[in-house]
């Protein structure tokens, strides 16, 4: 993912605290479903557009609601094009053997879980039998396997590539065994899932639809819903002989889906606009944590990008307020299940993916650290049934082990 950079603005605003309570109260209410339905409205075609006193404040208003200049103009990619995303989107979809290597070394690690002991201790044990049992020809003969295993290893790198965004790709994509489910929130009207299904189009061609069979894309706007409805009508011309994105007007705080029903969920800035309402934004985007955590599929992902970046305290303070409360809301909900087993026990693993931030000018002569928007990738862990067991359920939340990732 590339590194931005950032200006004197950024360090300007870098200091909201100092901001008068009365100007913030001027911005835009992001978290209303007015605000958005008028912004998307603006863009049709043959739409009125009052343009009383725009050019003293630089404001436009469609239906009632004021919009900046900057509002109407359609196209806005909130923090990261689906480019720049796409080195953290595909191995999530498609696997890699770092993910791999890393489910192997989770397993061992002492931090992941409450239960993870006796799983190390059963490898160990494996490790000094092969050691005990073992003889002079028996060294030899692994020696020799390998070297052979070194040899395919180099001869299979050759069929490997690297594309353009550096991201290690085979050839042969093996395929899995049951097609790939893939939801987005708060699509907006540049959508990741249309970007997404074009790729992998390109990539895999019309056995697409054998690694991902359902890209669906959701957004309480029905303008912009029926806006992406019809482009994608037009530029398709109706077929659907390919892996193409779907687009439904849903609640996010409400999803109709069942659990575990999608092995990738992404959401870029949604989170950020409810939290714009000042009475009930925090509630929503716990709801909306909840509910993408409850329909995420065992050995899945949730990708979050939001402005708010956890290597700043207050970017931390979300993580805990928001994100957190949202998967403990989520492991109440299930509780009840899992004593019954009637449902499968996971927990978490959050990696933040964010630069090491900049320091910037303010204006009055103090620096401060800028951070740019970070991306969250938020993994639902199975464990295993026997270690489910040893589980304490009176917690509210399983260990949850956060990593930090930082790009030069």
């Amino acid at each position: 993912m590339k590194q931005r950079n950032y200006s004197s603005d950024d360090a300007a605003n870098a200091k909201s605290s100092k901001r008068p309570r009365e100007e913030e109260q001027t911005d835009p209410l992001y978290g209303s479903k007015e605000y958005w339905e008028a912004r998307y409205k603006s863009h049709l075609p043959d739409v009125e557009i009052s343009t009383n006193n725009a050019q003293n404040s630089g404001k436009i208003e469609v239906d009632g609601v004021e919009l900046s200049k900057e509002a109407i103009s359609p196209g806005h990619a909130w923090y990261f094009t689906y480019e720049e995303l796409r080195p953290l989107i595909l191995p999530l979809i498609l696997g890699s053997e770092e993910s791999k290597a890393e489910e192997v070394e989770s397993n061992c690690d002492d931090n992941d879980s409450w239960a993870e002991e006796e799983v190390c201790e059963e490898d160990d044990d494996e490790i000094e039998n092969d050691e005990g049992e073992g003889d002079g020809d028996d060294n030899e003969e692994e020696d020799e396997a390998a070297e052979e295993h070194q040899e395919d290893a180099e001869d299979g790198a050759e069929n490997d590539e690297h594309d353009n965004s550096g991201i290690h790709i085979a050839k042969e994509i093996p395929l899995p065994d049951k097609p790939k489910k893939v939801l987005e929130v708060g699509c907006g009207d540049v959508a990741l899932g249309v970007d997404l299904a074009s790729d992998l189009v390109k990539m895999q061609g019309v056995s697409a639809k054998l690694l991902v069979d359902e890209i669906s894309c959701i957004d309480y706007s029905e303008i912009v819903v029926k806006t992406l409805i019809d482009k994608q009508s037009k530029e398709h011309d109706g077929l659907s002989s390919t892996l193409q994105a779907s687009f439904h007007s849903l609640d996010a705080r409400s999803l109709p889906h069942a659990p575990n029903t999608f092995d990738l969920v992404l959401e870029k800035g949604t989170l950020d606009a409810m939290l714009s309402d000042p009475k009930e934004g925090k509630k929503n985007c716990i709801q909306i944590v909840k509910e993408m955590a409850r329909v995420t599929n065992i050995g899945g992902s949730i990708l979050l990008v939001s402005h708010l970046n956890a290597n700043e305290p207050k970017g931390m303070s979300w993580l805990e307020d928001v994100v957190f409360s949202g998967l403990k809301a989520e492991f109440r909900e299930r509780q009840e299940a899992i004593k019954k087993k009637q449902q499968a026990f996971y927990t978490w693993k959050i990696e933040i993916h964010g630069g090491e931030g900049q320091l910037k000018n303010d204006g009055d002569g103090d620096e401060v650290m800028i951070y740019g928007p970070a991306v969250y990738i938020i993994k639902k862990k199975d464990v295993p049934a026997a270690k489910a067991q040893e589980s304490p359920l009176e917690l509210t939340l399983p260990p949850v082990k956060v990593e930090f990732l930082t790009y030069d």
